[in-house]
């Protein structure tokens, strides 16, 4: 008489039994043991745990750039921790301190500013509409990063190298000016278009725009006219 068929044996090698993994997938390229998915999961505990962190950095970081845009210049760890909805420890968690998180949230909104930096069709077309670009572009980068512009230069002396995104933005303009007003500056001795290229750096500099907005009371609009009048003088022929 004929043995019955045998039952499916869920013995430590196969592949239906919970906490194994099949066959195919114990090649030496590959997972190559049971005890391989207890890592497995642990792995992905801990790339959960960074993801976490890495967004709850992210909101700390946003949410005090959402308070100076709002005005609040010096907010503190726990209007920072409210608007970000984590923990006040947290904020410390995830920086040095309150001037680790300034320097790195104002470096953020520089950066994030990259585009606006750029000038359209550099170098190209008149005099005129190449003035009428430079304006244009300047006036938006700083309507931009106004207020993160702002907290760099009252935290300048107390948060070290706060301003250190500035000024390399300061050393690319540089470069933008000889390359978009280099026929016109062309006309002039080295040391002579040094010191035009510094008028017109500082003429459209951050702080420029700041004194016509607070002191002068003008718009973009009255801001854009007085540049391009300056800057229409400084490149007459």
């Amino acid at each position: 008489m004929d043995s019955p068929p045998a039952k499916e044996s869920l013995a430590a090698d196969s592949p239906h039994r919970i906490g194994t993994v099949p066959h195919s997938m114990t090649d030496t390229n590959n997972i190559t043991a049971s005890d391989d998915l207890g890592a497995l999961i642990d792995g992905d505990a801990v790339d959960g745990r960074t993801m976490r962190r890495t967004r709850n950095r992210s909101s700390v970081i946003n949410a005090l750039l959402e308070l100076i845009q709002e005005g609040d210049f010096e907010p503190g760890a726990s209007a920072i921790a409210q608007r970000a909805g984590v923990s006040h420890r947290s904020v410390f968690r995830y920086f040095d301190d309150l001037g680790d998180l300034v320097r790195t949230a104002v470096t953020q909104q520089f950066a994030q500013a990259g585009e606006l930096a750029e000038i359209p069709h550099l170098g190209e077309g008149s005099t005129n509409d190449r003035i009428e670009r430079f304006v244009a572009a300047r006036i938006e980068l700083w309507r931009f990063t106004h207020n993160a512009a702002l907290v760099t230069q009252i935290k300048r002396l107390s948060i070290p190298n706060i301003d250190d995104a500035l000024i390399r933005i300061l050393e690319t303009f540089r470069e933008q000016l000889n390359h978009h007003f280099g026929p016109e500056l062309s006309r002039f001795e080295p040391d002579v278009r040094m010191q035009l290229t510094d008028m017109i750096l500082v003429m459209s500099s951050h702080d420029s725009y700041r004194y016509h907005l607070t002191l002068f009371k003008h718009s973009d609009e009255q801001i854009h006219a007085s540049w391009r009048c300056s800057l229409t003088e400084l490149l007459r022929d």
